[in-house]
């Protein structure tokens, strides 16, 4: 089982605020509904897509990964 490093961390949730951020602002930018509600919920369901992919991506990277020999 791997552990993570403290710099991974920080850089995962800095680099996940980034893409949040994006999401949000993209969303709320294009306004594509005229319904608060409806764009709150294709924020959220992007979110997800986007949160999902960003784990994967960081899944595959070995950057602040070590194995606990504990």
């Amino acid at each position: 089982m791997f552990k993570e490093t403290k710099t991974r961390s920080v850089r995962k949730s800095i680099g996940w605020r980034i893409v949040a951020f994006s999401n949000s602002w993209m969303v709320l930018t294009l306004g594509l509904t005229e319904i608060p509600l409806y764009n709150a919920v294709i924020m959220n369901i992007t979110g997800m897509v986007y949160f999902y992919l960003y784990e994967r991506l960081w899944n595959k990277s070995q950057h602040g990964k070590y194995i606990d020999e504990n």
